[in-house]
């Protein structure tokens, strides 16, 4: 099948709108040009609805409107939209290679609120003499379309076909690229003749039930019958378990992920443990730093530091206090001690001082005049005393190196140094633990490992119901061999009944057949798909093993996963470990590899399939794409096409190019005289621009070329 032309009537953007296909087989590639917001998504959307009605469109077409959004329809008038598609596809005759055409005007008319009346489908056969219509036209459509199960693999959004190894769950991923494969492999068409073929061969083992008058052959009917039941319903069990089993499997090692993941951040409990140890050891750090720092602080109010400062004035001083000491004028301490003498009855020399005897009284008397005396010495004399015995402490006395105030200042300062760099150390460690856990965040490593334990529970259950299938079923299906060889002895006694085993022999060589041709498939054909996916891949990111490069390999496993592998087989995560050009790339070598081994001959749409690409990879993706596909329809925008335009040129039949008029002022230059939002064809040629199409790009400002946001420009 390839498509020749599409006519668009009021499809959203798509006022009135034709584009026209390549369909050379030397020239393959169709570029339709667009910005964004010009309709290229639109296009995608319309083509698939024409083709299959609102099943393709997004939500199935609920809610989903197909008129223009600026239409004020509030007279509750209907809008016609239409889309025609002329497309080919070979004849049924079998010498030549030559085409039949066809014409498919899909219409309906929508009114504001949603509402859709009068849908028509019609097809049309081209003929030399004009327009053959076909009634009805549902079935042919069906016979000469791609079925609806293989369109998201010809119409791509780039976006969504990231489905294929980008999707919430594993299970999404497996269930997209396999049902991609059973549908363009044939898979399903195999599975549904082989479950016709089982009823088939059921109703023939009842019908030998009343050949001829014996009772043993309807008996051994009749088990042949409870047989089959019973290894259909062991079949479905084993499947299920299977299923169950790959599903366990799968979620095993997504925890084992989870786990290997969360034993790099750390484990929660020994974190845990680590910083509370660290905050201990930094709080009495940080404890001895205060004390030191208060003994710091103290040092400066010592007399210590007075002592060492004044050391050589002071040394002078109490040489002088010295020698007053020496010549007993100081310490003036008699009449301290003469009044301590006169509270008693004897003298500090041992004479009496009673003063009821004439002795005592006159040496009283005595003392009391030196008190007296002592009471009248200058003043100077007892600044002198005070001095003196006030500033004892003072006074320098021999002192050893580390008796010195700044030893023990230096001291300090020395225990507070090398504090700091452990509690430094400590700081760093407790921030990158706390950095650490709020990483893990509620991540709970026991939590995961009894979780993980718990799938292994199922897993060994599921293997076990699977293992248990398998021996019941070689079991029973030696019985059906032995019961099948004992009920065609039987009934080749009978005429009818040879009418009826020939007929089964004939369905059971077909179903052998049809079992043959799956297990190839699923075996060679899947083998040849991934082989080729891996080829192209390797090829459109220019990755060459042998040169080590990151990515070595690709394929597509027997779980119909698709994997990628770097240096030392080590599995990468194609969802999170490529870079969004390497994804792209891989689902674009995916539905390439896929169509060119199935054979099917239909056109590849994609929309945006080089966005996020650049230099190399871009090319070599459009230079495998143009090459694999029998007839490849690209949208691209003007970035995807950039250092691309020469491969455009040399293989491109048609290049088309779409605005939208409500980008003027702001992008278009030219005021396309249009006043509602439309997507417009413009006349240039290839990739060159015309008075249409014109974009501001460049301004110049005082003399100077620099881009302009878009933002800025204004309608003058």
């Amino acid at each position: 099948m390839k498509l020749i032309s599409a006519k668009f009537q009021n499809f959203r953007l798509l006022r009135d709108l034709r584009l026209d296909f390549s369909t050379s087989d030397d020239r393959k590639l169709t570029v339709i040009r667009a910005s964004n917001e010009s309709g290229k998504t639109t296009i995608l959307n319309a083509l698939q609805w024409a083709l299959y009605g609102n099943d393709a469109l997004p939500n199935k077409g609920r809610d989903h409107r197909l008129f223009p959004v600026d239409w004020d329809i509030s007279d509750g008038r209907a809008i016609p939209i239409s889309v025609q598609v002329d497309f080919e596809v070979p004849t049924s005759e079998l010498k030549g290679n030559k085409t039949e055409r066809y014409c498919l005007i899909r219409s309906v008319e929508e009114t504001t609120d949603g509402h859709k009346q009068n849908p028509k489908i019609e097809l049309f056969k081209m003929t030399e003499t004009g327009a053959d219509p076909i009634n009805p036209p549902e079935a042919q459509i069906a016979k000469l379309l791609l079925p609806s199960n293989l369109r998201e693999v010809f119409f791509i959004d780039g976006d969504r076909a990231l489905g294929f190894i980008e999707a919430d769950s594993p299970a999404d991923k497996r269930k997209r690229v396999q049902n991609a494969i059973r549908s363009l492999l044939g898979l399903d068409v195999i599975e549904s003749g082989l479950k016709h073929l089982g009823n088939t061969i059921s109703e023939l083992n009842k019908d030998s039930k009343n050949i001829g008058s014996d009772t043993e052959l309807p008996q051994i009917a009749t088990e042949l019958a409870e047989i089959n039941e019973r290894i259909k319903r062991l079949e479905n069990e084993r499947d299920d378990a299977k299923q169950q089993l790959d599903k366990v499997n799968q979620c095993l090692d997504e925890k084992q992920a989870e786990i290997e993941a969360a034993l790099i951040k750390g484990d929660q409990e020994e974190l845990s443990r680590k910083l509370k140890r660290t905050q201990t050891e930094l709080k009495r750090i940080r404890e001895e730093e205060q004390k030191l720092v208060s003994e710091h602080s103290q040092m400066f109010r010592k007399p210590e530091l007075f002592r060492d400062l004044l050391a050589p004035v002071l040394e002078q001083s109490f040489q002088k206090l010295d020698e007053l000491r020496d010549k007993g004028k100081l310490p003036r301490t008699t009449i301290p001690v003469l009044l301590e003498r006169l509270t008693g009855v004897t003298c500090i020399c041992g004479e009496t001082l009673d003063q009821h005897s004439e002795d005592g009284k006159r040496r009283r008397a005595h003392i009391e005049q030196l008190i007296s005396e002592s009471r009248t010495a200058d003043d100077l004399q007892k600044r002198l005393t005070d001095l003196y015995y006030g500033s004892l402490v003072m006074k320098p006395v021999d002192l050893n190196t580390e008796q010195h105030w700044t030893t023990t200042y230096n001291n300090t300062l020395q225990r507070l140094e090398e504090l700091k760099a452990p509690r430094v150390d400590l700081e760093k460690e407790q921030a990158a633990l706390e950095a650490q856990l709020d990483s893990i965040g509620n991540t709970d490593i026991q939590e995961l490992r009894s979780t993980k334990q718990d799938y292994i529970v199922q897993r060994d259950r599921f293997n076990k119901t699977h293992i248990e299938n398998e021996s019941e079923l070689g079991k029973l299906k030696g019985e059906h061999r032995s019961l099948t060889a004992t009920h065609k002895n039987l009934v080749t006694k009978h005429r009818r009944g040879r009418q009826i085993l020939a007929r089964l022999d004939a369905t059971r060589d077909i179903e052998q057949v049809l079992k043959n041709s799956y297990d190839r498939i699923t075996n060679e054909e899947l083998q040849k798909v991934s082989q080729l996916m891996n080829t192209l891949f390797l090829e459109m990111i220019g990755a060459d093993a042998e040169q080590g490069a990151i990515i070595q390999k690709a394929e597509i496993s027997d779980r119909f996963e698709i994997l990628v592998y770097g240096p030392n087989e080590q599995a990468l995560d194609p969802g999170k470990d490529l870079n969004g050009a390497s994804r792209r790339a891989l689902t674009i070598a995916f539905i390439l590899a896929l169509t060119k081994v199935s054979e099917v001959s239909a056109p590849n749409v994609i929309d945006t399939p080089l966005g996020m690409m650049d230099g190399f990879v871009k090319r070599s993706v459009l230079k495998t794409a143009i090459q694999e596909s029998s007839q490849l329809i690209l949208f691209l925008t003007r970035s995807e096409i950039k250092d691309c335009e020469d491969i455009i040129k040399n293989e491109a039949g048609n290049v088309i190019t779409i605005t939208n008029s409500a980008h003027y002022p702001n992008i278009l230059v030219n005021d396309p005289h249009i006043d509602e939002p439309q997507a417009l064809r413009c006349e240039c040629k290839d990739l060159g621009e015309c008075k249409l199409c014109k974009r501001r790009t460049d301004v110049e400002v005082e003399g100077v070329s620099s881009p302009r946001p878009w933002g800025l420009w204004f309608r003058k």
